[in-house]
């Protein structure tokens, strides 16, 4: 319809028709601009985002380590049957015919009464010993330590600490010798000994006494320090065991008591070591 063909009371309006109609025009152009340049920029946004999760490393899973918790065990025989084996050790003889047992017997003595564990030894001639061996008790770096009554009548005899115990040919001992007021350490193979180190003690006057050892590793070097009723009396080197059980150990012919037997693993220096038990 053209202007001329329109009513004379419309013309007036016309020119604010159109330009109303021309404001509704550039509002919906307007308005259609702003969804595409939304939609554009959640596009852009989601893309970022995929790609970025794209390029950041996955985490891996964590490695499963099967560890077993550092050794710390006291053994102090109350809970053995009498005349027995204590429980959970296990026995082993080594050197010449030997006679002897170990045994739980009731002492009111007894630094943890009422029970210890005693060994009496009769080796009539060359080197014999027996081992009382812990069961499950296996570590390299360790302090170890026992309660130990020398009793009367021992004129060769001598005992003490076993550990790095291999086979019941190959270990180590710590041992006191009554005869002589010494500890002597010896290194064991193929059921030989070879004397590491000896040194003269004296002892308390008391009945009951304590012998410690403390294995440990210094700058690559193994040390084991020996102490006696709570005094350093000596310290060896050596490698020729490393892990190994640990136990008590007799020789020669005599009689002895122990109670208290106690195991604490040790921290190493080195790498990667495991933690220590206290």
């Amino acid at each position: 319809m053209k202007h001329e063909e329109l009513s004379p009371f419309v013309k007036p309006f016309l020119p604010s028709l159109l330009s109303g109609q021309r404001v509704v025009d550039r509002q919906t152009s307007l308005a259609r601009r702003a969804r595409v340049l939304v939609l554009a920029m959640s596009c852009l946004v989601m893309a970022a985002s995929v790609g970025y999760s794209e390029e950041q490393p996955h985490e891996l899973p964590k490695p499963f380590h099967k560890t077993t918790p550092p050794l710390f065990q006291e053994w102090n025989f109350d809970q053995s049957a009498l005349s027995d084996l204590p429980d959970g050790f296990t026995k082993a003889v080594g050197g010449s015919s030997v006679k002897g047992e170990w045994s739980v017997k009731e002492d009111p003595s007894a630094p943890s009464r009422p029970h210890l564990v005693e060994q009496r030894l009769q080796c009539s001639e060359g080197w014999c010993y027996q081992l009382l061996i812990a069961e499950g008790a296996v570590a390299e770096y360790v302090d170890l330590s026992v309660r130990m009554k020398l009793n009367l009548g021992t004129p060769t005899g001598k005992a003490g600490l076993a550990y790095g115990v291999q086979d019941d040919k190959n270990f180590y001992a710590a041992v006191v010798e009554p005869k002589t007021n010494e500890v002597v350490v010896y290194v064991v193979k193929n059921g030989e000994p070879t004397e590491l180190g000896r040194e003269s003690l004296i002892p308390r006057p008391a009945d009951w006494h304590f012998l410690r050892i403390q294995r440990n590793t210094i700058i690559s070097k193994e040390i084991t320090e020996i102490s006696f009723d709570h005094h350093l009396v000596m310290s060896v080197a050596d490698q020729s065991f490393k892990k190994g059980e640990l136990g008590l150990v007799a020789m020669g012919d005599g009689s002895f008591s122990f109670d208290n037997l106690r195991a604490m693993e040790l921290q190493s220096n080195r790498p990667l070591s495991r933690p220590s038990a206290y």
